[in-house]
């Protein structure tokens, strides 16, 4: 018999290890996704505090906000140890806090409301009687080796009095009173949810009726003379009358932003490279026989610890400038990249079976006149061979975007890197020469050849990126502050954005519905445009680089799209579709004609313009790939007798002539079998559908309160 002592240790061992992920999991129940487990008193934190937000009166301050964050931040690390939470994910983390505590709030205002109470009864019930049933995030905690939930090891965890099974049993019961507080709101929100039995019968129908057709797809595309289908003023503003409907325009917004992001200064880039200096000796002195090599950089550089050689072509050229010249165990003066600024410890080298080139090159694209592009390439060739600095004309000249940044210099490269034009002629050139024109589809290069090698490394390199600090960032608020300040002395937003050089930009129409330019979804930028006149213009407003100001400059009432904004870029692409489908139309009736004997696919060859297919199993849920989903023709198809050719049927992709050779009948047996899942499924999915409806809803009337801008 197994030492109950030793299988008392065990569990414990392995409750202990999770217990941080328990704890975390336990205290972030996400709702089916209602949230109910973030509440204030639950977690100790209903102190009397400065409220940075309300939520329908709900006071909530940034002490117990900013403790939420934290904690889901600490979660993440732990789900991504080599990886640091960076200010994006932050920014992220701290959106969807803010939205499940509006959830929550919302959600246990509707539980007050419809006196919804979950007994103990009920919770001991379940974690003891019905465990196997238990959320995951309880029941992944007692599961074996091959991934089964262990009934055993359950049982005996109930047993455990230590302080720690008592604290994760305490969790538990929490969780499990939030959950059934969800599950029985989640009933009376959905209480009226119905699925019919016409529903169940359509569903398994389009999901277990399967029709074997031909059929033969006119594209659109395939239409191109344009005075086919030219189309006239009168044609578009009948199309629009007739379907005004698509047309409608909600309540929208314009608006001119400008964007104060937050930059790092010299004086931030100076206090990157001091800490790196001062790191080196600890570089230096780290091993890599321990972990202190491992611990000083993933505790102070962006790039983890690699062990392995890594190829010349692996670094940037300033480090292996250093690489090259260095032997094992020298360490490097702070290197600038453009990655980041790196102080590299070369640990050991050897040769390579790769042979690496390190080039530099002028583009010169042909752009239709290869003649002409050619002459400006061996002129520019000539120049580089009687001494002129390549860098420098690659800067001037080159059609390589990025020759502006790096002046030409490709780096290290291997074999199949470039395209083989430009590789081959690299290859047939010596260090220190220079090849060219040479023509790729890319157009004509001029090439030096700066250096050659066979190395690989082992390096351990601390690399860390510039970032604005505290200092610049509120530099680059009262910036923002000081632009406000100068609109409320009457300063044009346009001419005081060129005067202070600051990026300026107008919007599209927002809707209510829609996206703020660099601030996404902020509520209060929102009720701001709404509520206010055209000309008015925000406080500076907190966003993820930096801060933004907002100017309206155009507000457009609910009603129909205005006729003549919309018929060149919304109207006139769907009147020549029409055109297109009638035109369509007619061939469709002309081979519908010269079908004989029923055999549509034998006419491919007279329209070899189009595509003639056949489909061995098509169903409305399960459509031919070549056709996609598309309801008008699944429609046509599943309303035909076997043997029978569809009229033309106009269709996303084109118009369709469809031969139904055969089509499954329905089995009334089958379906009995089948009707009850197919019924849960539906009323599953229209019970969610009722609650996701019902929380927007509330979302939208909700009373909020949201000044986070003011304190990230």
């Amino acid at each position: 018999m197994a030492n109950p002592k030793v299988q008392h240790t065990g569990i414990m061992n392995k409750m202990r290890d999770k217990m941080p992920l328990i704890i975390i999991i336990l205290i972030i129940a996400f709702l089916a996704t209602i949230v109910f487990e973030w509440g204030m008193n639950y977690m100790g934190l209903g102190g009397k505090t400065d409220a940075f937000g309300k939520i329908n009166g709900t006071e909530i301050s940034y002490q117990e906000f900013e403790k939420i964050v934290q904690q889901q931040i600490e979660q993440q690390r732990q789900q991504n140890p080599n990886k640091d939470v960076d200010e994006a994910q932050i920014a992220q983390i701290r959106e969807q806090v803010w939205n499940t505590l509006i959830n929550q709030n919302i959600t246990r205002q509707a539980i007050e409301k419809y006196g919804i109470k979950v007994s103990d009864r009920e919770i001991l019930d379940w974690i003891y009687n019905r465990p196997e049933t238990l959320p995951e995030q309880i029941k992944r905690n007692f599961m074996d080796s091959t991934g089964v939930f262990n009934a055993a090891f359950y049982q005996q965890a109930l047993g455990m009095k230590t302080k720690e099974a008592t604290t994760f049993w305490s969790q538990v019961e929490n969780y499990v009173r939030e959950t059934l507080l969800s599950e029985k709101l989640q009933a009376v929100i959905s209480e009226g949810a119905l699925v019919t039995e016409g529903d169940v019968l359509q569903k398994y129908k389009d999901e277990n009726i399967f029709a074997n057709i031909d059929y033969a797809l006119l594209d659109y595309n395939t239409v191109t003379d344009s005075s086919k289908f030219a189309v006239t003023d009168e044609d578009m503003r009948k199309y629009y009358e007739d379907h005004k409907l698509d047309f409608i325009h909600l309540e929208s917004v314009k608006l001119k932003y400008v964007n104060f992001p937050d930059m790092a200064t010299a004086e931030d880039s100076i206090n990157v490279g001091k800490e790196l200096e001062r790191l080196k000796k600890d570089l230096q002195s780290a091993s890599t026989e321990d972990s202190s090599m491992i611990k000083l950089l993933q505790e102070n550089s962006t790039v983890p610890f690699n062990p392995e050689f890594q190829k010349t072509n692996a670094f940037a050229s300033p480090i292996t400038d250093f690489l090259f010249k260095a032997k094992p165990g020298d360490i490097s003066d702070v290197i600038v990249s453009d990655d980041g600024y790196h102080i590299v410890r070369l640990l050991d080298e050897k040769e390579s079976d790769e042979v690496f080139t390190n080039a530099t090159h002028i583009l010169i694209k042909t752009e239709g006149d290869s003649t002409a592009a050619y002459k400006k390439a061996m002129d520019l060739y000539n120049r580089v061979k009687n001494g002129e600095n390549i860098n420098e004309l690659a800067v001037e000249f080159s059609d390589d975007p990025s020759a502006k940044q790096n002046k030409g210099d490709l780096g290290w490269f291997a074999k199949g890197a470039m395209v083989s034009e430009f590789e081959n002629a690299a290859a047939g050139t010596a260090v220190g020469g220079v090849t060219g024109p040479v023509y790729s589809k890319f157009g004509f290069h001029i090439i030096k050849v700066n250096a050659r090698e066979r190395k690989e490394f082992k390096v351990a390199q601390i690399v860390k990126t510039v970032q604005p600090s505290s200092r610049s960032k509120q530099l680059n608020k009262r910036k923002a502050e000081d632009f406000h300040a100068q609109l409320d002395k009457g300063k044009d937003i346009d001419s005081l954005a060129k005067e202070m050089n600051v990026q300026i930009a107008s919007s599209a129409d927002i809707n209510r519905d829609g996206q703020i330019p660099l601030s996404s979804s902020n509520k209060n930028v929102m009720n701001f445009i709404f509520s206010n006149k055209v000309n008015s213009y925000t406080e500076p407003v907190k966003i993820l680089t930096g801060y933004a100001i907002y100017k309206i400059i155009e507000k457009t009432p609910e009603g129909y799209k205005n006729f003549d904004s919309i018929k060149v870029s919304q109207i006139k692409p769907k009147v020549i579709t029409e055109k297109k489908a009638e035109i369509l139309k007619g061939i469709a009736k002309e081979i519908e004609g010269k079908i004989s004997g029923g055999d549509l696919i034998a006419l491919k060859d007279q329209y070899p313009q189009y595509i003639f297919a056949h489909s061995d199993s098509v169903s409305v849920a399960k459509p031919d790939p070549a056709m996609g989903q598309d309801y008008a023709v699944a429609t046509a198809i599943f309303k035909m007798n076997p043997g029978q050719v569809s009229e033309p049927i106009k269709g996303n992709k084109g118009v369709y002539i469809v031969k139904l050779n055969s089509v499954v009948q329905f089995n009334e047996q089958d379906y009995q079998l089948k009707a009850p899942e197919i019924r849960n499924t539906l009323l599953s999915t229209k019970k969610q559908q009722m609650v996701n409806e019902w929380l927007t809803k509330m979302q939208n009337e909700a009373t909020i309160v949201d000044n986070r801008d003011k304190y990230y």
